[in-house]
């Protein structure tokens, strides 16, 4: 369909075709990567936001008040939307996105950026991605909801009954994500931010979802949140991230404290010594099978490591071993990697089978055992 072209209000192909009344031509231009894209836009007081007059940023999801927590002067706010549009060809989904920027008071210049898009393990989503939304700084939405936010990251799946069809090992989820341009920093997340944050997460989410045909809206999950994680200054030895008969060789002590997600669902995160957003040691379980598949591509590559019998397939290389078990439930991956700092070449090795088997068993895919090639 052409730039000129508008969408028709009726539903056609099911629930991934836009629909609404009104909608108009807007053609977005933002800096960088974001420069020349253009589509269909919502009309800003369609969807479930129809009764609030000062809902105009992100799509109409967003009012300035909704901003206020997060800084100072939200009446300055500048937003540049590129408009959610449908992949008709492949099988993407709806991608879009959103630029805040304005100014904090002494803080200076602050941006906040919202994406919708589909993870996609062909691009990278299990490595450049994984490393900032699923970190163990950040804290599950709960109450089911495949999604997590910390005072500068969030994310979350679309509902059930608005997903893309599932094509391909290397295609994961469709999510709304938010990054905060506010350097992280302190032992534990601000939970006022990270509340306001998850609270942002949620409105656009229902926004999108709702124009785009899907039913059903998403309740405010921050009152059943668990407070933020802190570095466990308590770590036994024998139990590195919280887990029993974990323990490096020798019984050496980490050179860092633990920070690891609370909760298990649906991913559970131990990381150690964050470096420009990068974890020297990271222990990670992702029990979500949609979430399973973007951990896909050259990095996962290596020599095989053996289960001895049909419950998945995994590998090793010279800092990473992950494993994909066959769960009830579906996949499930188990991953330890080091980037080097602090820690010796055989630490993944070590680490690795005892590990995985404990996760295995803790989430029902076990018993698991492994053998290192």
């Amino acid at each position: 369909m052409s730039a000129e072209e508008e969408l028709s209000s009726a539903p056609r192909g099911g629930p991934w075709r836009l629909r609404g009344r009104g909608l108009r031509l807007v053609a977005a231009a933002v800096a960088g990567a974001l420069v020349g894209a253009a589509a269909v836009a919502w009309q800003q007081r369609a969807g479930p936001f129809a009764g609030d007059a000062e809902a105009r940023l992100c799509w109409g999801s967003l009012s300035r008040q909704d901003l206020a927590p997060l800084m100072r002067e939200p009446d300055g706010v500048q937003a540049v939307d590129v408009p959610v549009r449908e992949d008709r060809v492949g099988h993407d989904g709806p991608t879009g996105s959103c630029h805040l920027t304005g100014l904090d008071g002494a803080a200076g210049e602050w941006a906040i950026t919202v994406q919708v898009h589909r993870l996609d393990g062909r691009y990278g989503s299990g490595g450049r991605w994984a490393d900032e939304f699923l970190a163990g700084r950040l804290t599950p939405l709960g109450g089911g909801l495949s999604g997590m936010a910390s005072d500068g990251r969030a994310w979350l799946t679309f509902p059930d009954d608005c997903r893309a069809p599932d094509a391909g090992l290397a295609l994961g989820p469709t999510v709304v994500d938010i990054a905060d341009s506010r350097p992280i920093s302190g032992d534990e997340s601000d939970r006022r931010r990270r509340d306001a944050l998850t609270r942002l997460l949620i409105k656009v989410t229902n926004k999108v979802t709702a124009a785009l045909g899907c039913s059903g809206r998403l309740a405010d999950p921050v009152p059943h949140m668990a407070a933020p994680p802190r570095y466990d200054t308590h770590e036994r030895r024998d139990a590195l991230c919280g887990v029993s008969g974990v323990a490096l060789a020798g019984g050496r002590k980490p050179t860092a404290y633990p920070i690891r997600t609370p909760g298990t669902w649906p991913v559970r995160t131990c990381d150690r010594d964050l470096s420009l957003g990068s974890p020297s040691l990271r222990l990670m379980t992702v029990e979500d099978p949609r979430l399973v598949r973007i951990f896909y591509g050259p990095e996962y590559v290596g020599a095989r490591v053996d289960s001895g019998n049909d419950s998945g397939f995994g590998g090793i290389g010279s800092n990473q071993a992950w494993f994909r078990a066959r769960c009830e439930t579906g996949e499930a991956l188990f991953l330890v990697r080091s980037n080097g700092t602090g820690h010796r070449p055989g630490d993944v090795r070590a680490l690795f089978p005892q590990y995985a088997e404990a996760e295995a068993d803790r989430i029902g895919c076990g018993p698991l055992r492994l053998t290192l090639p």
